[in-house]
């Protein structure tokens, strides 16, 4: 019966790739039709089912696990195409599952996991971060970790938690033999953006004290009335820096040369760094595969110009993300050109108001030229620059084709190109034409 669920979902794809799609999806919608139950089916053989979520991060951290394994060569598989919604789930499972393959790495969408989690049960559960994000879907950050607590109640799954967000450190009393990540107080000094999420005790509403604060509500805290607190971790970056790629070293030993930029960058490094460890991989296989790995997928890309020159995309869909995002240019002394992106369809939420949220203030002192708005809301976009501190010239394009040809038209060395969920795609196609 497998096998018959394989070849649908492969026919499905083909089909649907033929037609000019991904086929990521469908074959998970068209299964579903066949029997409600497939994914249970599908994942019925495994041994190690690895969920990957977090807010922000959870697509590069998959992927950073999932080359590494593959350098390793580890039978595996992984939704590496970022479809970590339930159709996109059984696509994975359906068409790259053989088998005598017993380990699936699975990113997850934070708001998708009550529905996959009704078919199948993870054993190990790596989670990130937690931001205000897509509201008019997802509810408030307090109704999410709820939502995800229910689901991880007595299921006796592992959970490899990231101890510097107190969100995320929320989920601790749901897990079984948990493990915790994150970065020594003075491993590294953060840009501070100057918005925080909630730093309220979750047990007694207490106002958490910080001993450090690395970004946000990221950081040491503890609660003065109860017992909550930030967890020791078994996995801590000791040292960083970020010139402009990410080189660190982990509990005062591995050293990392990566080829990653962008800070934010180090936990993503550190999530996939502490999986792998709790998966068994030696030291000299994660090094190998951490500092190999370059993305590819629009998280901190790097596209060649016509113009000789490069721009680097990254996708940012919340104010924390859009934040580390604007910061990426304040190493760079020479002209820069910027191009901004912003939809409001379904899968980003409708609620673009979190654009006032973020602190456009960061791009005050770097040396940009142009920045191109584009997007079905880019005249928001423009006006919130308006209202910001920066000098540049503002053009708006809400065809992205022709916001991405004004881009290249300009003769700077470096761009950086900042689309939303939905303009992903069609934003990195256009740059790479």
């Amino acid at each position: 019966m497998l096998a018959f669920y394989r070849n649908i979902a492969r026919l499905t794809r083909t089909a649907s790739r033929l037609a000019g799609k991904k086929g990521t999806d469908l074959p998970g919608k068209v299964l579903r039709k066949v029997n409600d139950n497939v994914l249970t089916k599908l994942a019925s053989n495994f041994d190690e089912i690895v969920f990957v979520t977090g807010t922000n991060g959870k697509t590069t951290t998959s992927n950073l696990i999932g080359h590494t394994l593959k350098c390793a060569g580890v039978d595996f598989i992984n939704n590496f195409e970022g479809a970590n919604m339930l159709d996109g789930i059984i696509s994975t499972f359906a068409i790259q599952g053989k088998n005598n393959t017993k380990l699936a790495v699975i990113e997850i969408d934070e708001g998708s996991i009550k529905r996959v989690m009704k078919y199948i049960t993870p054993t190990k559960f790596v989670i990130n971060n937690f931001f205000r994000d897509q509201i008019d879907r997802f509810g408030e950050i307090d109704t999410l970790i709820a939502t995800i607590g229910e689901q991880l109640e007595g299921k006796n799954i592992q959970l490899i938690l990231n101890s510097d967000d107190p969100f995320v450190t929320r989920l601790s009393k749901y897990g079984e033999d948990n493990i915790y990540f994150g970065i020594a107080k003075e491993a590294y000094k953060f840009a501070d953006f100057g918005i925080s999420e909630s730093k309220f005790c979750p047990n007694c509403g207490m106002e958490l004290i910080y001993d450090h604060v690395h970004y946000s509500q990221l950081g040491f805290y503890r609660c003065s009335k109860c017992d909550f607190k930030h967890q020791d971790t078994k996995y801590e970056v000791s040292k960083a820096s970020v010139e402009p790629f990410i080189n660190m070293t982990i509990n005062n030993g591995l050293k990392l040369e990566t080829k990653l930029a962008g800070d934010y960058n180090i936990y993503n490094l550190l999530a996939a760094y502490s999986l792998l460890k709790e998966l068994g991989l030696s030291e000299d296989k994660i090094k190998a595969g951490l500092e190999s790995y370059s993305p590819i997928n629009g998280r901190m890309q790097s596209i060649s110009l016509p113009s000789g020159g490069r721009v680097l995309l990254n996708l940012a869909k919340n104010p924390a993300g859009l934040n580390a995002s604007l910061a990426i240019a304040n190493s760079i002394k020479d002209e820069i050109n910027y191009l901004l992106v912003l939809n409001d369809n379904g899968a980003d939420g409708f609620d673009i108001s979190w654009i006032w949220d973020t602190d456009f203030n960061i791009l005050a002192d770097q040396n940009i030229k142009n920045i191109v708005c584009s997007g079905k809301r880019a005249k928001e976009l423009a006006l919130r620059l308006k209202y910001s501190e920066v000098n540049a010239n503002v053009v708006v394009f809400e065809n992205i084709s022709e916001a991405v040809v004004k881009l290249k038209s300009y003769s700077e060395k470096y761009a950086i190109a900042i689309p939303n969920y939905t303009a992903l795609v069609e934003t990195q196609s256009e740059l790479e034409k």
